[in-house]
Formats: structure tokens, C-alpha cells, sequence
């Protein structure tokens, strides 16, 4: 990561591939969400300025990724959270690993997952107020919505990753109807991101 850094810099922290824009939710700053995975791990974070790698990369940052977060948001998230938080190591972290946002420079794709991966690894989807069953709908599971509408709006680019192959083929397996409610679902939790 040392070497990316000093290799691509200055112009690495301006890179943003998806050319996300989209603000983080006010709840990464208090824990204040409805999703027990996220708030675990935003918790955990605030109050001991530290998180596993896991709890990074595929909860706050996947969750990031997934819902079009700008890369300097979640710099500016990471570097005021963590106290092992050092710009050379957290800049390539977050806009390489966690967000792609260098067009794979240091990661050979986007690390995202729906609910279905955080219910096989941990015991959040327990007990949570969204259904980890459901992709779309009132209690759809927002990995869930936003994993799918993530691959639907970046299809074009993804599909000619080679490591992105099995998922784009699940998404065109899912009956346009139900792509459209995906869509619909999406839509409509974008619009009230700090509330979820």
C-alpha cells in the first residue's frame, strides 16, 4: 500500500471510477440505523476508534460502495474514526479496496456482497428490522436492494471484469418485474438514506 501510495500520488485521492457523488448517511457519525450489521459496526468503531478488517470492508465500506458514497466521504469518515487511520494506508484501503474507486489499481474488483454474505458470516440479520429474504420492498434488506441496483446501474463496466462474471449472470437470471421493484426499492431508500 506504501508503494501505491507513493507511486500514484497526489492524483490517487481524486480517483473515483463509478464517479460516486453521493453524500455518506448521517449515521456512520452516531450509530444511529435500523440495520444491526451497521450499527454493530459503527458502534463498535465510535467507541473504540478501531474495527476489524471485516467490519470495514464488507459492512461500512461495502454499504458505502453500494449506495454511490463519494470517495472523499468515506476518506474523511475513515480518517476521523480510526486511530490507526495514517493517510498513506488509509487512502489506498479506501478508494482502492473498499470503494474501487481507483479503477483497480490495487483490488481486481469491487468488494461487495449483499445481506446473504453478512448472514452466513456473522449473527446480525437476527433480530434486525429489515427481512435478510427480501431484495426489494418496505423491509427489504438495504445490502440487499442496493447490492442489485449496484450491479443493474454499473452492468456496462463490471461485465467485462472477469471476476464480476458469476454475479452479472445471477442479475440477469432476476425477472425484469422484479428488477423494476429492485429499482423502485432503491429509489425510494435513496431518498431517505439517514433514516434506514
Amino acid at each position: 500500500m506504501r508503494g501505491i501510495y507513493w507511486t500514484f500520488m497526489p492524483e490517487y485521492e481524486s480517483t473515483n471510477s463509478f464517479d460516486h457523488r453521493e453524500k455518506l448517511p448521517s449515521f456512520y457519525w452516531n450509530g444511529d440505523t435500523k440495520m444491526k450489521c451497521m450499527k454493530t459496526a459503527i458502534d463498535h468503531s465510535l467507541d473504540h476508534a478501531y474495527s476489524h478488517h471485516i467490519q470495514r470492508l464488507m459492512v461500512t465500506g461495502n454499504f458505502a460502495l453500494l449506495i454511490g458514497a463519494h470517495p472523499d466521504e468515506v476518506d474523511e469518515w475513515y480518517l476521523g474514526i480510526y486511530a490507526d487511520a495514517l493517510q498513506w494506508v488509509e487512502i489506498t484501503n479506501t478508494r482502492g479496496m473498499s470503494q474501487f474507486a481507483d479503477g483497480g489499481i490495487v483490488a481486481t474488483k469491487p468488494y461487495i456482497s449483499s445481506g446473504k454474505y453478512i448472514q452466513r458470516m456473522s449473527d446480525h440479520c437476527s433480530g434486525c428490522a429489515y427481512n435478510v429474504a427480501n431484495r426489494s420492498g418496505d423491509d427489504a434488506c438495504p445490502f440487499n436492494v442496493f447490492f442489485w441496483e449496484f450491479l443493474d446501474r454499473h452492468g456496462k463496466s463490471l461485465r467485462s471484469n472477469h471476476r464480476m462474471g458469476m454475479m452479472m449472470r445471477n442479475l440477469d437470471r432476476i425477472p425484469a418485474a422484479e428488477l423494476a421493484s429492485i429499482r423502485e426499492t432503491a429509489t425510494h431508500y435513496r431518498s431517505r438514506l439517514d433514516e434506514l
